[in-house]
């Protein structure tokens, strides 16, 4: 995988690993509403309905207004990916699990899309980058405690 300070700030992912089992894993990154939890830039998550492709729901970030999202892949137990709607164009968070060995790798691959994108990925794709490791550590501390 590219380091993360050479990929672009439009689209970037950002790897790590899971000392737990796949189940408990995808239970816990599918558990939206905690994952104001693990993500440091959000206040709330909630679903309006049960996990499950095409569902929606509301991301409220600690700076910016309340988004909604909407469940656009799902395949159980490996990974999902969630869109919510931007000026021209959209910002697609995928989240995949995969068994390396013993562990599990948890990947957040994030990419702003549209005529906008570069102008997004200025705006704030620099700022998700730059917060993205600590996420991702926060997650892997309270995923192994699951």
């Amino acid at each position: 995988m590219i380091p993360l300070h050479k990929q672009k700030n439009h689209h970037f992912q950002y790897s790590i690993l899971v000392n737990n089992s796949r189940q408990k894993v995808w239970d816990f990154l599918t558990d939206v509403d905690r994952w104001k939890d693990w993500d440091t830039e959000l206040k709330c998550a909630t679903l309006t309905e049960p996990f499950a492709l095409g569902a929606t729901g509301i991301l409220t970030p600690k700076k910016g207004p309340k988004l909604e999202f909407k469940i656009s892949a799902l395949t159980p137990l490996e990974s999902y990916t969630f869109q919510t709607k931007m000026p021209v164009g959209t910002l697609e968070i995928k989240r995949t699990l995969e068994r390396k060995g013993n562990q599990i790798a948890f990947t957040d691959d994030i990419k702003f899309t549209g005529a906008l994108k570069r102008v997004f990925g200025l705006l704030l794709g620099g700022g998700f980058k730059a917060v993205l490791p600590k996420v991702m550590e926060n997650f892997k501390r309270l995923a192994e405690q699951a």
